[in-house]
Order: structure tokens, then C-alpha cells, then sequence
């Protein structure tokens, strides 16, 4: 949207951007998916004398998952191009009533908000941002194929997904130290059933992890 400032006498065109402010006010399924990708690879951070600001950056080969991401967020900012030594490229917006949502539902501490650790599209954002899926061979007489599932993090957000694999009767994973960091993962069957917990029908996700997920589950046997 572009409007015009005058400023002695000379008309100057500047941009007015657009944004849903309310775009996390409620907690439809995408905008939980959202939540979670941000939760996991998106930053809020603050200036003096500057709106609060939303930022995400993914590799150029995810950058048509900006664009649906600016796409929900009613946003007309633009989305920078790869960085020349990352190749990343970046989207931000500037809104305090995002940000402080964000902050609210639990983005850097305390529990998560509004039942979001219950909710299976939340957490399938979280790891299309900061998890992995695939398979893998294992060697003998028959080659074969097993999936398997990670997801890194801090541990307050891991031990609330260990809790949603239980509630869902997944057991048996447990939250471990990586570095500065922590993981959580497994092989095979386990694998298999959180990643259909997660993608099956999912209305929103990262296309290439979904055209995995896809692949995995379509030579899953029925249970």
C-alpha cells in the first residue's frame, strides 16, 4: 500500500505495509502450526524507540515457506534475498500485539500457553523448524528402509513434547543433552507413528519434510 507524504511542497510516496496484528489471537490449527515454526526457528526482539520484531530466516531452497508464512500474516513486507555467504534468506514484521502474543503463550519461558503442547499442529511447526525426518538403510541380505525422527531444542520445549508423544501413547523417548542443547529422536516404528501423528493430512507444512513424511507413511503397514 503506498500513500503520499508532503513535505515542503514535494510530494514523496512512501509504503505503508500491511499486517494482521490479530493473526495469533486465535488459535485456529494454522495459525498454532505458525506458532510453533516461529517457537522454533523465528526471534522476537526489542529496541529502544522501534515496534517489537518477528523475524525468521530459512535456507533459499524453503523460501516459498516465507511466503506462506507472510501470506497467513496479511503481510506485504518483503522477503530479502539469499544471503550471499548464508544463502538465507530473511522476513520480518514489526507488530507489538504479535510480539507480545507470542511472548504470552510461552516463546522463551514458562509453560505453553492456551494448550498449545496439546496441539498437533503446533508441534509439527516446531519441528518443520528445528527437527528432521527420513530414512535410513539398514546393511544385510534385504535392503530396507526404516524411518526416523529428531527434534532439538531447549528442554522445556522437548519434555512438553515428550508429554504430547505419551499422551498419544507414544512412550519411551527420552529428552537428552546435545551441546548447548537438547534432542530427542528415535528409529523405526516409534518413528513411523509420530511422524503420521504429525503430517497425516496436515493442512500446513514445510513441503519437502511433507513429501517425506508422504514417502514414509505410504509404505507404513496398517497398524
Amino acid at each position: 500500500m503506498r500513500g503520499l507524504l508532503v513535505r515542503r511542497g514535494v510530494a514523496i510516496r512512501r509504503v505503508v505495509h500491511t499486517l494482521r496484528h490479530e493473526a495469533f489471537d486465535l488459535l485456529t490449527p494454522e495459525a498454532c502450526y505458525w506458532l510453533g515454526f516461529l517457537f522454533a526457528d523465528g526471534c522476537v526482539t526489542y529496541r529502544a524507540g522501534h515496534l517489537p520484531q518477528i523475524s525468521v530466516g530459512l535456507a533459499q531452497r524453503d523460501r516459498d515457506h516465507l511466503v506462506l508464512l507472510r501470506a497467513f500474516l496479511g503481510s506485504s513486507s518483503s522477503i530479502s534475498k539469499p544471503n550471499p555467504t548464508q544463502g538465507s534468506c530473511q522476513f520480518s514484521v514489526r507488530s507489538t500485539r504479535l510480539a507480545e502474543r507470542m511472548i504470552v503463550l510461552g516463546r522463551y519461558e514458562g509453560t505453553l500457553g492456551e494448550r498449545l503442547d496439546e496441539s498437533r499442529d503446533f508441534w509439527r511447526g516446531v519441528v518443520d523448524g528445528d527437527g528432521s525426518i527420513g530414512s535410513y538403510r539398514r546393511p544385510g541380505p534385504r535392503l530396507s528402509e526404516f524411518a526416523q525422527f529428531r527434534l532439538v531444542g531447549s528442554q522445556r520445549l522437548l519434555d512438553a513434547f515428550a508429554v504430547f508423544l505419551r499422551s498419544h501413547g507414544i512412550h519411551g523417548l527420552s529428552v537428552r543433552p546435545h551441546k548447548s542443547i537438547y534432542t530427542i529422536g528415535t528409529t523405526c516404528g516409534p518413528a513411523e507413528r509420530i511422524i503420521g501423528l504429525l503430517y497425516a493430512g496436515a493442512p500446513v507444512a514445510l513441503a519437502r519434510k511433507a513429501e517425506t513424511a508422504e514417502k514414509i507413511l505410504s509404505r507404513r503397514l496398517p497398524d
